[in-house]
């Protein structure tokens, strides 16, 4: 058995080689594409009871709904003993998701497993939590005795030529983020260089992003402020 197990839509298969061109025959960057139906595409599990779905068959029904690729990496869960992952059930007493974004919902079933995902070339990649604290230099808060999650979400962002409003914005509502732009920032509407950041956490994400735009970052509990001065 391969140690990465690979989950793609059938049509996704057919349709690959296609899609990776755009109308104007311009190369479809996969990653960009990924991140947009995963923050912008709800879920709708239909009549589906979510905790008598094995993971592996809940990724298989998800990628063909969204046209989506999933991989999941068996060696880093055989690496921590367990062999079984992919036979797991979300541990979720919720039976309907209204309004709620890929994004999101992959976020609270995976943790619910010990699990998180990775937003990657080949794929969206489901990987142990305490795999992804370590690739992404992530800080950990214990739960209980043996078990972690991430102590800041990981952010995945790609913006072209957009102000610092529409940024932290979007920023904002896709990662249930608190972020306030204080009123003596200054050009908070100029546009900066490209952005580009995948799974990086979100504080991190956030000093990154206000680099660009001149900006400094006071943290107050779990509000980002941003702002000309520092210490604000």
């Amino acid at each position: 058995m391969s140690r990465i197990a690979w989950l793609v839509a059938v049509c996704g298969l057919a349709l690959a080689p296609a899609s990776l061109i755009a109308a104007d025959n311009k190369p479809v960057d996969q990653v960009e594409k990924s991140l947009g139906i995963l923050l912008d595409q709800e879920v709708d599990l239909g009549d589906k009871n979510l905790g008598e779905i094995p993971i592996f068959e809940l990724l298989s029904f998800l990628s063909k709904q969204h046209d989506l690729s999933f991989v999941v990496s068996e060696e880093r869960f055989n690496e921590l003993n367990r062999p079984n992952f992919k036979e797991q059930k979300p541990k979720l007493a919720a039976t309907r998701f209204k309004g709620v974004s890929l994004y999101q919902f992959l976020t609270v079933v995976l943790d619910s497993i010990d699990a998180t995902f990775l937003v990657k070339q080949s794929g969206i990649e489901i990987v142990p939590i305490a795999f992804a604290a370590e690739v992404t230099k992530s800080a950990t808060t214990k739960i209980t005795e043996g078990r972690v999650r991430l102590s800041e979400p990981l952010v995945s962002v790609i913006t072209k030529d957009k102000s610092l409003n529409e940024v932290v914005t979007k920023l904002a509502k896709d990662f249930d983020l608190n972020i306030i732009v204080l009123t003596q920032a200054i050009n908070a509407d100029a546009k900066p260089a490209p952005i580009r950041l995948l799974n990086v956490p979100a504080d991190k994400a956030i000093e990154a992003i206000a680099l660009q735009y001149g900006l400094q970052v006071t943290r107050k509990g779990t509000t980002f402020l941003l702002t000309s001065e520092p210490g604000a």
